[in-house]
C-alpha cells in the first residue's frame, strides 16, 4: 500500500511523460507516472525511496536495441515499456523514512534495485542478484520521464557536478567494474575493440590506469577519428570484415610496434571481433569481453588453450558508482566531449534515431527532461 509524503520542494509545471516502446517496434513520447498531481503531494512513494526530478538521461545502446530488436538475450519487451538507465537529476520528494537525502539533493541514479538476501547480494556482487529489477530491462521501467521514484540508497549524490556527467557515471562504472577485473597495471599493451560511448569511456580509464600502447578498432572511419580527437596518444585501427581474426591480430601487433597486448578490451561483442583478440593476446594475457553478443557463439578454443589467454565476461557492476564519482570531479578522467547531441524529452524520437544511426555521428545522444535546460 502507498504511502504519503507530505514533504516536496517543487511544484512540478509541467505533467510526466516518458519514452516508449512495444513489441511492435514502436517508440513514442506519452503520460507517465507519477502523475504531476502525485509528485506535488509526495503520493505513491513507498519506504525508502525519493522522487526524482529527471534532468539528464543518455541513450545507451541497449535502449537501441530493445527498441529495435525487442529483446536481448532472455530480455524480452514482452508490453508497453519505458527506456533508459542513465540518468541524473534532483531529489524533489521523499518518504518521511528517508534520513539520508534531503529535498534538492543533486543525485545520479544507480538504475538497480535489489533483493540484499541472496548469496551475490550478500558477498558484494550484487550484480548477480537472483531478483534484480534494473531500470529499462523488460519490464521494469526505465529512467527516461520528468520524474520517477527511486530507492534513497541508489541516488548517489554529485554535489556541483554536471547533470551531464552525472548521467555519465552509468557507462563509466560499466568501464570501471571491466578494468577492476581485468587488473589492468602501469605499462600494460592493451587493445580496445569498439570505438562506441563503451569503448570509449574504457579508453579513457585504460588511458588513465596508465597503459601503454593502447590500440583502438572499429569499422567506423568517422569513429575512430573521434577515438584520435579523444585520446591523442591512441593507435586507431579500421577493421576490415574481409580480414581472417589471424590478420587482425597482426595489424594489431604492428601497430604496437609489435607488443602483443597484454588485455585485450572486447567492447562489441561481435564474434569475429572477439575472435581476433584472441589472436591478438600475448601468452598468458587475457580477453576481457564488457560488449553484448548473441546468445550462442564460436571462440577459438585451441588458440586460447595453448597461449593460456584467459577469457572473462562482464555483467553491469557493482560498488563502483562512489569510484566514478571521484574520478569524474577529481578531473582524472574528463568525458564531456563523449556528449555529441542534445535533444528535449518531447523530441526523444528524434534522439533515438540519431542514436541509432552511425552515419548521424553520435557517440552520447543526451535527453535533457526538464524545461530550464540546465546541464
Amino acid at each position: 500500500m502507498s504511502t504519503t509524503s507530505t514533504v516536496t520542494a517543487v511544484k512540478p509545471s509541467k505533467a510526466n511523460i516518458g519514452v516508449y516502446t512495444n513489441p511492435a517496434h514502436d517508440l513514442w513520447v506519452a503520460d507517465a507516472v507519477p502523475t504531476q498531481e502525485q509528485v506535488e503531494k509526495g503520493e505513491d512513494l513507498q519506504p525508502g525511496e525519493v522522487t526524482i526530478a529527471i534532468k539528464s538521461t543518455g541513450i545507451c545502446g541497449s535502449d537501441v536495441h530493445f527498441w529495435h530488436a525487442g529483446r536481448i538475450g532472455p530480455m524480452v519487451v514482452e508490453d508497453t515499456h519505458i527506456l533508459g538507465h542513465e540518468s541524473a537529476g534532483v531529489i524533489v520528494a521523499k518518504h518521511p523514512s528517508v534520513k539520508t537525502h534531503e529535498i534538492g539533493d543533486r543525485i545520479a541514479v544507480e538504475p538497480n534495485i535489489i533483493c540484499g538476501e541472496c548469496e551475490p547480494c550478500l558477498t558484494g556482487r550484487y550484480n548477480g542478484c537472483e531478483t534484480v529489477a534494473f531500470r529499462s530491462t523488460p519490464p521494469i521501467p526505465g529512467l527516461l520521464r520528468r520524474y520517477v521514484n527511486h530507492p534513497a540508497v541508489w541516488c548517489h549524490k554529485i554535489g556541483d557536478m554536471s547533470f551531464e556527467d552525472g548521467a555519465l557515471l552509468e557507462p563509466l562504472s560499466v568501464a570501471l567494474a571491466g578494468m577492476q577485473r581485468a587488473n589492468i597495471t602501469l605499462g600494460d599493451s592493451v587493445l580496445v575493440c569498439g570505438a562506441g560511448p563503451i569503448g570509449l569511456v574504457t579508453l579513457a580509464c585504460v588511458k588513465a590506469a596508465g597503459a601503454e600502447p593502447i590500440v583502438i578498432t572499429d569499422i567506423d572511419e568517422g569513429r575512430l577519428k573521434f577515438a584520435k580527437e579523444f585520446c591523442p596518444s591512441v593507435r586507431t585501427l579500421k577493421v576490415e570484415m574481409s580480414d581472417s581474426p589471424e590478420q587482425f591480430a597482426e595489424k594489431v601487433v604492428k601497430l604496437a610496434d609489435g607488443v602483443e597486448p597484454a588485455v585485450a578490451m572486447e567492447c562489441t561483442g561481435v564474434e569475429s571481433s572477439i575472435s581476433g583478440a584472441i589472436h591478438a593476446a600475448k601468452f598468458g594475457g587475457k580477453v576481457f569481453i564488457i560488449g553484448v553478443g548473441r546468445p550462442e557463439i564460436k571462440v577459438p578454443f585451441m588458440r586460447l588453450s595453448t597461449r593460456e589467454v584467459d577469457l572473462q565476461f562482464q555483467y553491469r557492476y557493482a560498488n563502483t558508482w562512489p569510484r566514478a564519482i571521484r574520478l569524474l570531479r577529481g578531473g582524472v578522467i574528463d568525458l564531456t566531449k563523449l556528449v555529441t547531441h542534445r535533444f528535449s524529452l518531447e523530441n526523444a524520437v528524434d534522439a533515438f534515431r540519431v542514436a541509432a544511426d552511425p552515419k548521424q555521428g553520435g557517440i552520447k545522444v543526451m535527453i535533457q527532461s526538464m524545461e530550464d535546460g540546465e546541464r
